[in-house]
């Protein structure tokens, strides 16, 4: 398996030899306040998207980067944390990260990895196996990762951006870049959705959010309660069933939904078109998707069906009571004692969860700043809190008059998706994101310096002609 891997290795290198990857770096070092060269991009987040975005910006000859995460090496993104889906929910065939390289796709390096298994065998990856696949991506498209790294406060400048970090031990320092990229995965910008009911039990031990860390080896015979219908809620009654638990799926709708019509936005079209649509549009086609629901996979709900789970839907939980050591759940319809609570309700995106970015939260602009009072129903309620953003995933200013520096912090998260769809959002189109990102910070790069590169034009006198190309001379 390794010579294998080692050969796909061999053949990458040799591809990037052959595209001039990565190419001379075109940006100027310009001089931060400490007197030192500034980073041209700081990347936080050391994820999917992150890696995908140091790359596309290498391949466009941006090299003066650094990439942080706030995690060990080996646990960037949910894969390893709070995801418990025992395959992906995308299919196989996804290209993911390789940004048109078919040499990085998953399926390359999952046949050169298990050459004595057969690519036909099976319809997803595992979770493990997608996350041993970003491993793998990182170290072949030359990702420098500084794990452990916590970014705690982030100022933007006219010029530039002020990070400030804290190391493995507390140690502060500070970094000066002239972009920051904010590949923070879907709680980036946002913080669990915690249901009314529950609101003054979320510090209870008995009831935990879906992305926080749980002990499943502790519910073995307990009688344990998961709230939600989606993907989440499925993955966490498997792990709890197979832990030993009695699991009681608890859900508002009046069925487990049946379709999931974000499938239908996996093409090239939705990918570059949805961010050019007016306004308007894109609420309209986000309203539909998420109005529909959007189906667990079958084949988690099937993993669910042979563990003894017991769903109830078109149940809301108005209230819950202590009964001794177990809650009691009650709806006006339903009510059970249980030892615990797992929500699997997702996250709201709620700008002001990130603390790092408190200093200039309040002038963003919002997606219910850009569109007038009337324009919203009860429940756009999230999709009102958004970040409005540029066509290059940056933050804009609520009031047009004040400095545009905020433009320099990209929103590459799933805050992006109510302004661009799901480029920075899902597997289907990480590459069309991350490629979209590298061009508007290459771009935004050269305006900013073309003084600069006009006075390298000026002074280019490399000769193409020597004058003795014809004969007696030209």
């Amino acid at each position: 398996m390794l010579e294998t891997l080692e050969a796909l290795q061999a053949k990458i290198d040799e591809s990037f030899s052959i595209l001039d990857h990565p190419p001379k770096p075109f940006v100027p070092l310009i001089k931060g306040p400490d007197g030192k060269s500034m980073l041209d991009v700081l990347i936080i987040g050391g994820g999917m998207n992150g890696l995908a975005a140091a790359f596309a910006l290498r391949r466009l000859g941006v090299l003066n980067i650094r990439q942080f995460d706030a995690k060990p090496a080996g646990f960037a993104g949910p894969w390893r944390n709070y995801a418990r889906m025992q395959f992906l929910r995308s299919g196989k065939k996804q290209s993911g990260p390789s940004l048109d390289q078919a040499l990085l796709t998953p399926q390359a390096w999952w046949q050169a990895s298990r050459p004595n298994l057969d690519w036909e065998a099976f319809e997803y990856f595992g979770r493990e196996d997608w996350a041993e696949y970003l491993e793998w991506y990182a170290k072949v498209t030359r990702a420098d990762v500084e794990y452990e790294t916590t970014v705690s406060e982030i100022v933007p400048k006219d010029e530039y951006v002020a990070i400030k970090t804290l190391d493995s031990k507390g140690a502060p320092s500070r970094t000066y870049a002239r972009q920051v990229v904010l590949a923070t995965g879907r709680e980036g910008l946002a913080k669990p959705r915690i249901p009314e009911a529950f609101q003054t039990l979320w510090k209870d031990s008995r009831v935990c959010h879906s992305s926080k860390f749980f002990d499943f080896s502790s519910v073995t015979g307990q009688d344990v309660a998961v709230v939600g219908l989606a993907a989440s809620a499925f993955d966490n009654a498997a792990v709890l069933a197979e832990s030993g638990a009695n699991v009681t799926i608890i859900g508002r709708a009046r069925e487990v939904p049946r379709m999931n019509k974000m499938k239908h936005t996996v093409t090239s079209g939705f990918a570059e078109g949805f961010p050019l649509l007016a306004d308007h549009y894109k609420l309209k086609w986000l309203r539909h998707i998420t109005a529909s629901r959007i189906a667990p996979p079958k084949h988690t709900v099937k993993r669910v069906s042979k563990l003894g789970v017991n769903i109830v839907t078109h149940t809301k939980i108005i209230e819950v009571c202590n009964a001794g050591e177990q809650l009691v759940l009650m709806s006006d319809n339903f009510s059970m004692n249980v030892d615990k609570v797992i929500l699997a309700t997702g996250f709201t995106v709620d700008l002001f969860a990130n603390a790092a970015i408190a200093g200039f939260v309040d002038e963003i602009q919002l997606w219910r700043d850009k569109m007038p009072p009337e324009t919203w129903v009860s429940s756009d309620e999230e999709w009102a809190a958004f970040p409005y953003l540029s066509q290059g995933f940056g933050f804009q200013t609520k009031e047009t008059k004040k400095s545009p520096a905020l433009g320099r912090v990209r929103c590459f998260n799933h805050g992006a998706q109510l302004s661009l769809g799901n480029l920075a959002n899902d597997i289907p189109h990480t590459s069309f994101g991350a490629e979209r990102l590298a061009k508007s910070i290459v771009a935004d790069l050269f305006v900013e310096d073309r003084d600069y590169h006009f006075q390298t034009l000026q002074e280019y006198n490399e000769l193409e002609l020597d004058g003795k190309e014809w004969p007696g001379g030209i």
